[in-house]
């Protein structure tokens, strides 16, 4: 029982199994539908769908300007209730100039991307998506910021319901749409849920004009030193699928695309829940001038132990797994899973810890990095690839210097503020002495 207690009392374990548990759940949901829309939709149908989802990743970086990263930062409500409206404002303009850009450059765009005309109206739905994508990233944080954790966990399973059901009725129906239809209704259910849950714990906050242009001037480093680098981070993370697309055909994509999902799995399961809760306690410690290096390199080795053990079973099974679960159609992805891996078990166990450039307001440096990835990404077209295993041989090692790099960049943000700290101490401890 004391063991439970100490689990408990540890508000990093505790607020982790919260998200990890929505997260878990929600991906469990995810691999059920996945098994009945794989046998629905084929490969070419989801190849369609990555680039489309791909497209919308790479816009919703920005979408809000970063602002709704701030919203955890403020030690006073009104400020971040403001910021919550101006990440949906800004939110909202986004979505209209992407509607804008759609409609009268949609031909173009589909020949940048290699995209099928059979697909062409999917791409009229990206703007709505966007939509609803930003103004739950905006709430999501809100809920961070709350410490709502098994809030913010339940939209998860709430919107992999919503969105599985829509595609699988849709897809039953003999439409290919549904894979598209099922996103947008699953983003609008989870803007809406999250939604629900922030205004009834925000009854007597109020958002003005003046309120929001004042934190939008305060936080302006995050729009002018993150926006222009998370977008070059997005392009970084979206941009092999496209790749794909272009070298190869639609239905590599999708075959490409299981791969990734399932590797992603993990990265969402564990990662980004465990990053929204460093965030929120880093920036804690930070303002109550505590240590977080004991935290951080403790959480750095079980995230290593359980990535190499990850890594190392998807190289023996993943082939014969995928086969099994998917059906013998999609048994390649399982191959390219076993080139992916090793590089998937770097970003696991790195990305967490992206986070402490804001909770230490090194946002710059991390910008710096994601120039250096986007540079050795788009280094890859320099190349000519004769077929989509050396592309991904390739694209491994592009993910692999580049997380080593920025690990190391934020082990240094790490010992610079431990090293603050001790230099406060001393200095305390002498003022005490004198």
């Amino acid at each position: 029982m004391s063991l439970l207690n100490r689990f408990w009392s540890n508000s990093i374990l505790k607020n982790l199994s919260f998200l990890v548990s929505g997260t878990a759940l929600a991906q469990v949901i995810i691999i059920v539908f996945q098994i009945v829309l794989r046998r629905i939709f084929n490969p070419s149908d989801f190849g369609a769908f990555a680039v489309y989802m791909s497209i919308v990743g790479i816009i919703a970086t920005v979408s809000s300007l970063r602002y709704e990263q701030a919203i955890i930062l403020p030690t006073d409500e009104t400020k971040a209730y403001n910021l919550l409206h101006l990440s949906f404002a800004i939110g909202l303009v986004f979505s209209f100039i992407t509607l804008i850009a759609i409609v009268f450059f949609r031909q173009p765009i589909m020949v940048l991307v290699n995209y099928p005309e059979e697909y062409a109206n999917w791409l009229m739905f990206i703007p709505v998506s966007l939509l609803f994508l930003t103004i739950y990233q905006a709430y999501n944080y809100y809920l961070i910021r709350l410490k709502f954790f098994w809030l913010s966990a339940s939209n998860k399973v709430e919107r992999r319901i919503a969105e599985g059901v829509t595609q699988t009725i849709v897809g039953k129906l003999g439409h290919k749409i549904g894979l598209v239809m099922g996103d947008v209704v699953g983003q609008f259910v989870n803007a809406v849920a999250a939604g629900i849950k922030v205004h009834k714990n925000t009854r007597e906050l109020k958002a003005s004009v003046s309120g929001m242009r004042q934190v939008a001037i305060d936080y302006k480093a995050f729009p002018l030193q993150n926006s222009a680098a998370a977008f070059l981070n997005a392009l970084c993370l979206m941009l092999p699928t496209i790749f794909v697309n272009r070298l190869f055909d639609e239905q590599t994509t999708g075959i490409f695309d299981l791969a990734r999902m399932i590797l992603i799995m993990p990265l969402s399961l564990v990662t980004t829940s465990m990053g929204q809760v460093l965030v929120q306690n880093f920036s804690e410690k930070r303002n109550k001038r505590e240590s977080v290096k004991g935290v951080y390199l403790r959480i750095i080795t079980l995230l290593g132990i359980g990535a190499l053990a990850f890594a190392t079973l998807a190289t023996i099974f993943a082939p014969m797994l995928i086969a099994f679960i998917f059906g013998e159609g999609w048994r390649e992805s399982g191959l390219y899973i076993q080139i992916l891996a090793w590089s998937f078990l770097l970003k696991f166990v790195v990305s967490p810890f992206n986070m402490v450039f804001t909770a230490f307001e090194k946002i710059g440096r991390l910008s710096i990095w994601q120039i250096i990835y986007f540079v050795l990404i788009i280094s890859l077209l320099l190349f000519e690839f004769n077929s989509v295993y050396s592309f991904l041989i390739a694209l491994s090692v592009v993910d692999i210097i580049s997380y080593i790099i920025v690990g190391l960049m934020g082990l240094r943000v790490v010992n610079e503020y431990e090293s603050e700290l001790k230099t406060e101490t001393k200095e305390e401890n002498q003022c005490q002495n004198k």
